[in-house]
């Protein structure tokens, strides 16, 4: 039974993203802070990335990392292309992303592991041809785990990054609201920047705090920068985050 009644969880996912995940906990029982640790400035192109978004037909996968990199990304691209390319292969980092696609009309490939490692292990990638090209559209500051690993192979990999992740500006001072009220039982990061940005804001506080994450690699991060407890979820879908914190609860 999922009850999380009593559980004062702060979701600090992007404002424009927290919409769902703040309903599924609120629904759960849980009283919740909207504390936005991510703002989304896009970047400018260089003539470089412009041309590759003109030469997309020449890319054998197009690999999306983030739902806000599939909205900005095929924004741009419609603006160059008004068919998709027949021939390539799209790839999701996970369900969210994979949505923003499919409301583009394309059918992505998502894998059961939603990070780079589980993109490298998909089935699509195990007869390389050196000359291949994938393209990553992401954010500013991503992992170099596929290029590192896909171009001792012969394929060429570019990133195109699209946006950058930044901490807002009143972050620290609604912090600084919701801890006068109580001390919160846990916090929701999805990411390394929000890890970061969560240690920047909350101080020695966020020592004390759970941290509910989506991966073992970002539970090492959270526990080497002091945090002394972590739970994995299995996504940032909101099941999984709940039934995280209902095991957590329950155990």
């Amino acid at each position: 039974m999922v009850d999380l009644a009593g559980l004062s969880i702060i979701n600090t996912r992007p404002r424009a993203r927290a919409e769902q995940l703040q309903s599924a906990l609120v629904a759960a029982g849980a009283r919740v802070h909207l504390l936005p640790l991510l703002e989304i400035q896009p970047l400018p192109l260089t003539d470089e990335q412009r041309q590759w978004l003109l030469d997309l037909d020449r890319y054998r996968w197009v690999f999306v990392v983030s739902p806000t990199a599939a909205e900005l990304g095929l924004r741009l691209l419609s603006d160059y292309w008004p068919q998709w390319p027949v021939d390539i292969q799209w790839l999701a980092v996970g369900e969210s992303t994979a949505d923003v696609l499919r409301r583009a009309l394309l059918d992505p490939i998502i894998p059961s592991e939603e990070n780079s490692e589980g993109i490298l292990r998909l089935p699509v990638f195990e007869q390389l041809q050196r000359g291949d090209r994938l393209l990553v559209l992401r954010g500013e500051g991503g992992r170099n785990v596929v290029r590192d690993s896909l171009q001792t192979q012969g394929v060429r990999v570019d990133y195109l990054n699209l946006y950058q992740r930044r901490l807002p500006e009143n972050a620290t001072s609604e912090w600084q609201s919701i801890e006068s009220t109580e001390m919160p039982d846990a916090v929701i990061l999805t990411s390394g920047e929000a890890l970061h940005h969560w240690i920047t804001v909350a101080g020695v506080d966020a020592a004390q705090i759970m941290a509910v994450v989506i991966s073992p690699r970002l539970a090492a991060l959270a526990k080497s920068a002091g945090v002394k407890t972590c739970i994995i979820a299995a996504s940032t879908r909101s099941d999984d985050v709940i039934n995280a914190l209902t095991t957590w609860r329950n155990a």
